[in-house]
């Protein structure tokens, strides 16, 4: 008889994190060290949970294929690092894969870093925190991925995945995730978040105490707002020059 997999909870996502198998093994994953294993989870009654796939939704829920490595820092003030982590963009929670088995990281979390292999032969990396203003749908619960951390001024991003319906002419109605993102400027000093839209005369109006100093940088830089990279580098420089 297979094992019943005991979870703390089990609810409609968990159909789809299960789907988080590269693509090129079908519903094999490569664990760490380097073999395949399958997935295969039940719920206490010993039926199996459908994947995601299998429910017809295309895509990955997580935020990167794969497993990372990832250190983990705790509102108690502790910390680990450890392999086979990942962060779900629909339930907002951590897993982690140990023996076949995922496990949802259930204690207070602060902020969390997490590094994956690219298919350059380099990794990137991903920076997560909470505890900022309240603005929008969001709350100082909401993870934000870091991507610039200046005295003066932080650029953020928010990630979400959602499951969106698309309809095809011959093919009928197919699902698959959605990725949704924004961008925000906070500003530690103040204590205050605004959000901004990739476009240059909209980041002036978001930031109008900036507003020289953002005309100034594009007079020597041109800068596609839509590239987030391009973006940092603006924020960076934003950071030093009020």
């Amino acid at each position: 008889m297979k094992k019943v997999l005991q979870l703390s909870a089990i609810n409609f996502l968990w159909l789809f994190l299960l789907n988080t198998a590269h693509a090129q093994n079908g519903s094999k994953y490569v664990g760490n060290d380097g073999s395949l294993h399958v997935f295969e989870m039940y719920d206490d009654a010993g039926n199996r949970i459908k994947t995601a796939e299998e429910m017809g939704v295309k895509g990955n829920p997580l935020l990167y294929d794969g497993w990372g490595t990832g250190t983990v820092y705790y509102g108690n003030g502790k910390s680990f690092t450890d392999t086979g982590i990942n962060f779900s963009l629909v339930e907002k929670k951590l897993y982690m894969t140990k023996e076949k088995k995922i496990f949802a990281l259930i204690l207070p979390i602060n902020s969390f870093s997490l590094r994956f292999p690219s298919e350059n032969g380099d990794s990137i990396l991903f920076k997560f925190k909470k505890g900022y203003p309240s603005i929008d749908e969001n709350d100082n619960t909401s993870f934000y991925r870091v991507l610039f951390e200046g005295d003066n001024m932080q650029l953020l991003q928010w990630n979400h995945k959602k499951v969106r319906d698309i309809y095809t002419y011959g093919s009928g109605r197919e699902k698959e995730f959605e990725l949704v993102q924004q961008l925000y400027v906070y500003f530690p000093k103040e204590n205050m978040i605004t959000a901004v839209k990739t476009a240059i005369p909209a980041i002036k109006k978001a930031l109008p105490a900036y507003s020289e100093s953002i005309e100034t940088y594009i007079t020597s830089h041109k800068i596609n707002a839509k590239d987030y990279g391009q973006i940092v580098d603006l924020v960076a420089y934003l950071d030093k020059h009020k």
